[in-house]
């Protein structure tokens, strides 16, 4: 119970913070509020779902790994233990969008025309179940301690907060670009012109696009969302990846065009 409230507290705040600056800055949608609702209540159910269960899982995988890391390569290791979870989060994430069937529970998240600080909890729990599954093998060849794994996946939430919100930073966009996924990098990923697929797909370090040639930037107006979404509520979606949807899913233009 400690771990989650360690978790929740800065995560509560950094949320409030973004969401006020949001409102109070930028310009808010009409419905705000509903869709504000419908976001965080995905992402609680997430929480209480898959807290107890794969993230339980986690950490005691991390306690059991045989890897053993003597003073003084103790912080060496984990450094480099959180780039290599950064450097999954980012294959994740491009997975997500290069196989059918993992878009079609991706596009839940993708499926938000109006993105702000609250489309960072708008994930499928089934997404966050099989990204935790597949990462069980690294946490244990690697030997990721669970302080680690706590400070990483800390830093994920909140830098996820961070890029998905409307904070227009102007010119100081490119300043945290050089280290973190930045707001107008991310807002380029959601968009739906079909010259922004594939690309921008780091979580927390840019640098992942950079590397592997996936950092696009423009200044030009962009719309987020899917074409032919259905109206927004908790029961539509959670049944999203369940429901055929030609415009949103299977047939994303990304996958007819063979993008990654």
């Amino acid at each position: 119970m400690d771990d989650l409230i360690l978790r929740l507290a800065p995560a509560s705040l950094w949320l409030a913070i973004l969401w006020c600056v949001e409102t109070f800055v930028g310009a808010p949608a009409p419905n705000r509020f509903r869709h504000g609702f419908v976001n965080l209540s995905l992402a609680a159910i997430n929480g209480v779902l898959l807290f107890f269960t794969f993230g339980a899982l986690s950490i005691w995988v991390c306690t059991v790994s045989p890897v053993v890391t003597e003073s003084p390569f103790v912080f060496l290791h984990s450094v480099a233990c959180f780039f290599a979870l950064d450097l999954f989060s980012y294959c994740w994430h491009r997975l997500n969008h290069s196989v059918p069937a993992l878009w079609r529970i991706h596009s839940v998240h993708h499926s938000d025309a109006q993105m702000d600080v609250t489309t960072a909890g708008r994930f499928h729990a089934l997404e966050i179940a099989i990204g935790a599954l597949l990462r069980l093998p690294v946490l244990y060849a690697l030997g990721v301690s669970t302080i680690t794994l706590v400070a990483y996946e800390t830093t994920l939430v909140l830098v996820s907060m961070f890029h998905h919100s409307k904070l227009n930073l102007g010119v100081y966009d490119w300043h945290f670009r050089l280290i973190t996924a930045s707001p107008l990098m991310h807002s380029i990923h959601h968009s739906c012109d079909p010259r922004d697929y594939g690309s921008n797909f780091s979580s927390v370090l840019s640098l992942w696009d950079r590397v592997f040639s996936t950092l696009r930037l423009t200044e030009r107006p962009l719309k987020h969302g899917l074409e032919g979404s259905c109206p927004e509520s908790l029961g539509s979606l959670v049944a999203r990846p369940f429901v055929a949807d030609p415009n949103s899913a299977d047939n994303h233009p990304m996958h007819r065009s063979g993008g990654g």
